[in-house]
């Protein structure tokens, strides 16, 4: 857990950034959800 807290510290600090990368990663998941399956 002690991982976990240094992160939340780290956000804590950064806020800015953690927005920008969670909306980065939210970007990805719905591209990779939403894509048109006929690349698989």
């Amino acid at each position: 857990m002690a991982l976990h807290k240094r992160i939340l510290e780290w956000q804590a600090a950064h806020p800015t950034i953690t927005w920008v990368g969670w909306g980065i990663v939210w970007a990805i998941v719905l591209a990779a959800l939403l894509w048109p399956k006929g690349a698989h």
